[in-house]
């Protein structure tokens, strides 16, 4: 039976979001301290443009925020790994950087075998969203880059094996599609942590990522996050317009 992954992916300004959830906590206590003095609703979120005003001017020195912090979590993307035996090296060790079961680096005892908090740092529109860098987080470490799906390495790549582990060979013969996963690498057999998911359907594009990239996984749900995706995407180099990241992240339980 195929095992199931999931990635929770967040964007935006975390110290902006952390400044605008205090402000509406303490929009809402302020409220809570005169609404039934005014006559006001409990709810900031229920206030008119009239009661919002009224409500500054019984304390100017507070700054009021009347809706909720926009959520960082834009949504989940699931997949399905492939079950075949041939491709089990490459599968086990996205799934044990999904659950972070295997603790810290064997070669950077400082860092996690774990994919969360780690970067989406590059978005290439309408071709493919690169992500996995557990030691930089910039696709200089933990490896990848090289050809489209390249990096230079400050640091050695990292995976559950220690570093570098060759391609299987049935991932490079599969067709790859729109919500594909596949890992990264900067040449043959020079796979470790980082990934990416495929944008497009467009066969161009596909053409050229066809061969060369052990593909592993299908997008099974949150095909929705792949297009919020594609609308961050970077220029020529593909650093997203906005901070992306893996916020939560893990193996699925079969109910």
């Amino acid at each position: 039976m195929p095992s199931t992954v999931y990635l929770d992916v967040f964007m935006g300004d975390e110290e902006q979001h952390k400044i605008d959830e205090a402000t509406f906590t303490a929009t809402c206590d302020f409220l809570a301290n005169n609404a039934v003095i005014y006559g006001l609703p409990s709810d900031p979120r229920h206030l008119s443009s009239e009661q919002q005003d009224m409500l500054r001017e019984i304390d100017r020195s507070h700054v009021l925020r009347f809706t909720p912090a926009e959520a960082l979590c834009v949504g989940r993307l699931v997949f399905e790994l492939n079950p075949e035996a041939s491709l089990k090296k490459t599968t086990t060790n996205f799934t044990a950087l999904c659950t972070g079961e295997k603790g810290k680096c064997k070669n950077a005892r400082n860092k996690e075998l774990y994919y969360l908090g780690c970067p989406i740092h590059r978005i290439v529109r309408d071709f493919v969203a690169q992500g996995g860098d557990i030691t930089r987080g910039d696709g200089s470490g933990g490896e990848v880059r090289a050809r489209y799906i390249t990096s230079q390495f400050s640091d050695p790549p990292k995976s559950i094996y220690g570093g570098k582990f060759n391609d299987e060979k049935d991932g490079l013969k599969i067709k790859m599609r729109r919500g594909t996963l596949a890992m990264a690498n900067s040449g043959k057999n020079t796979n470790s942590s980082q990934f990416f998911v495929v944008l497009t359907d467009d066969e161009r594009q596909l053409a050229k990522l066809n061969g060369k990239y052990v593909a592993f996984g299908e997008l099974k749900a949150g095909i929705e996050v792949l297009d919020k995706l594609n609308k961050v995407a970077g220029d020529v180099d593909g650093k997203p317009k906005v901070p992306v990241w893996i916020g939560g992240c893990g193996k699925e339980i079969a109910s």
